[in-house]
């Protein structure tokens, strides 16, 4: 058995289980094909309660099929890490981590996005998620993990703030909404070498 298909078996395999502060117990593992339907449900909904992703709530409307093969897609690439969270088998967070590029100048970097529907807010699932994409950055040698924000998302912002992420500019009108208003964004940084810009 070659590297490629020890590494594909790693990811399939990779699940984790953690106690959250009520009790309940989070799952997280790699997504399966079969859980495009549950996926997509679950995208739709967070759309519809935040404005602070990237779309509209009409705008998610991938087929199941379209999920099925965008999931085979993560799960094949070494380059990204695709992750679910399950509270009593229901699909209620995910998170991507992946490479910004694969050229060899930008190897040290990788963005992240996350989601968690809003009635499973408060219970630290945020932390644990965004946890798991950190680990998977240190794995892969990755030096900074990159994301952005909305500047008015509080919460987002204090939590990341508080797994050592730092702000290091803003994106003026990143987002236009349908109602003719914007948002702008932080873009946030997290240096996992301790090796920060001057």
């Amino acid at each position: 058995m070659d590297n490629h298909q020890n590494y594909q078996d790693s990811k399939e395999l990779y699940k984790k289980e953690y106690l959250l502060k009520d009790g309940q117990k989070l799952i997280v593992r790699i997504p399966e094909p079969g859980d495009a339907e549950s996926l997509i449900s679950q995208m739709q909904t967070v759309d519809s309660e935040t404005k602070f992703l990237s779309r509209e709530p009409d705008e998610f409307n991938l087929t199941v099929e379209q999920e099925r093969e965008f999931i085979k897609n993560c799960t094949n690439d070494e380059n990204v890490r695709f992750l679910i969270g399950e509270l009593d088998g229901k699909i209620i967070a995910s998170c991507s981590v992946g490479l910004i590029q694969i050229k060899r100048r930008y190897l040290h970097r990788a963005g992240m996005g996350i989601a968690v529907l809003k009635d499973y807010w408060n219970k630290g699932i945020g932390i644990i998620m965004m946890q798991e994409c950190i680990n998977w950055c240190k794995e892969k040698g990755v030096e900074q993990l990159e994301l952005e924000v909305v500047t008015e998302n509080n919460r987002a912002i204090s939590m990341y703030k508080s797994l050592g992420f730092e702000i290091y500019g803003t994106k003026k009108h990143a987002l236009k909404y349908d109602d003719g208003t914007y948002a702008d964004e932080y873009i946030m940084t997290l240096f996992l070498n301790n090796i920060k810009p001057m």
